[in-house]
């Protein structure tokens, strides 16, 4: 206690004492119990020169272990009071083992205890690895710690209640091939370990594991009456590096078929006449060596199977154990040969692809036309149909039969001859306007339709049904203008 008298001041003092230089927390690990622990003395003034100070543990006192608080208080005569206050924690030197997590595995450490029983509390680790791993070393379930003069160490305790040292597993290594895995089942884990949901299913497991420990079942020999009844607590998880994190990298595509385009005379489901396609498999690889799933999208078609003409894409996707993927896609087109054709100067020619009862026959009939000022140079067919051979074939009208293939699709729409009479022809052969205008277009669109009523062989399916399918229409019509 330090006490000093000045002068008396006129005015009330409201001003506080001043602290500064307050001891800072302090912490002491030692075996020593109690410990002596001093410290440097806070300054403490106060405006009228007269306080009291006082310490609630002076400084050299003996402390336990614990944490103990420590508080200056300095007040003056006019009753003005301020305080400073730090910690004094004593600890006992740390006497537990030390452990890695496993690389591409995970640590779950705890403590054991029988509450009740007066039996020292036990230090504990389970290591964990990957279900895609193996421990490299035989490994026990759990492992304990033992403190010594010489230090610490982990051990096992076999059901006879002995202990064995034992050495903490270090790694968790890819299994290259299938069988019993080194460990107990319940010590492999899926997925990634610094997630809480993977965290917290490791920890679930690690009661599991005690309970079928040795040293569990011993103690439930020897004492029954704590049998069960131990209590696990501090319990954490530590992940390892390496593979243990979330896998993010998807497989690799080894090969995937190219395109594939062909040309061909089958392809017509009308005539049930279908060429066989077939492409190698795809490969893939993944980097955890694991098994991929393969799973096939895109169009409903599989290798080997027989194609109608058309349009079709095929997708592969692999899939890993940790939902990575990977794709491979190809288009496929099944086409017939091509039939070649020339826009008429001054015309147009109007193409489209026959339906017959919902079916997609994939031909294409097409119909050419003149300008109403022009006329053509020889009488046009009603109907061309571009069959699988890449030819022309000429329908023509009802009455007349069907007229000769022909290599290539061209009509002259030619200025009329003065000197020649013109050929009467249907005048659906002609419009009026600009073949670009869509006005006009779409009335030319309807002179296809009209010329394929007109021809033999819708006449002839319409006087026979039992043979013929129901006509349904064109889909995909097409105007090609010529140049004017």
């Amino acid at each position: 206690m330090k006490i000093k008298r000045p002068k008396k001041s006129q005015q009330p003092d409201t001003i506080p004492p001043t602290i500064t230089n307050c001891p800072r927390d302090i912490t002491i690990t030692t075996e020593t119990d109690p410990v002596q622990v001093t410290w440097e003395q806070p300054e403490i003034s106060d405006n009228s020169g007269v306080f009291t100070s006082i310490a609630s543990i002076s400084s050299g006192s003996c402390f336990r272990y614990g944490t103990h608080q420590v508080q200056y208080t300095a007040h003056d005569e006019a009753g003005n009071e301020a305080s400073c206050q730090f910690k004094v924690t004593i600890k006992k030197p740390d006497l537990s083992c030390t452990a890695q997590p496993p690389t591409d595995g995970s640590l779950a450490c705890g403590t054991l205890s029988y509450p009740g029983s007066g039996m020292d509390k036990w230090q504990f680790c389970v290591p964990f690895c990957m279900k895609s791993t193996g421990f490299h070393r035989r490994a026990g379930s759990v492992f304990f710690c033992q403190p010594s003069q010489s230090g610490t160490s982990w051990f096992h305790l076999d059901e006879a209640w002995q202990m064995t040292k034992a050495h903490m597993p270090e790694t968790c290594t890819v299994r290259r091939r299938t069988g019993s895995r080194r460990g107990d089942s319940l010590q492999y884990y899926e997925g990634d370990c610094n997630e809480q949901a993977v965290k917290k299913n490791i920890l679930a497991t690690v009661e599991q594991i005690v309970a079928k420990d040795p040293s569990v079942i011993s103690q439930c020999n020897r004492h029954p009456s704590t049998c069960g009844n131990f209590r696990i607590s501090d319990l954490s998880v530590n992940c390892g590096p390496g593979n243990n994190q979330r896998d993010t990298e998807p497989p690799v595509v080894i090969s995937c078929p190219q395109n594939i385009e062909i040309e061909t005379k089958k392809g017509n489901p009308y005539w049930n006449d279908l060429p066989e396609l077939s492409w190698k498999e795809p490969v893939f690889e993944d980097n955890s060596r694991g098994p991929l799933t393969i799973t096939k999208g895109g169009s409903n078609v599989n290798n080997g199977d027989k194609m109608a003409y058309g349009q079709y894409s095929v997708e592969y996707i692999a899939t890993d154990l940790s939902g990575n993927q990977a794709k491979c896609s190809f288009e496929i087109s099944v086409k017939s040969i091509a039939c070649t054709m020339e826009l008429p100067e001054h015309g147009a020619i109007v193409c489209g692809y026959p339906s017959v009862e919902g079916m997609d026959l994939m031909t294409i009939d097409c119909i050419v036309l003149c300008q109403s000022k022009y006329q053509f140079s020889r009488d046009p067919y009603p109907i061309y149909a571009c069959s699988e051979e890449g030819l022309w074939w000429t329908f023509t009208s009802t009455f007349t039969p069907i007229g000769p293939n022909l290599p290539s699709l061209n009509h002259k729409c030619q200025e009329p001859n003065i000197h020649k009479k013109p050929k009467v022809v249907d005048q659906n052969f002609y419009f009026d306007g600009d073949c670009h205008d869509r006005a006009v277009q779409d009335m030319l669109v309807g002179h296809l339709e009209y010329f394929q009523r007109k021809t033999s062989a819708y006449q002839y399916c319409e006087l026979n049904r039992e043979f013929c399918r129901k006509w349904n229409g064109y889909r995909n019509v097409t105007v090609f203008c010529g140049s004017t």
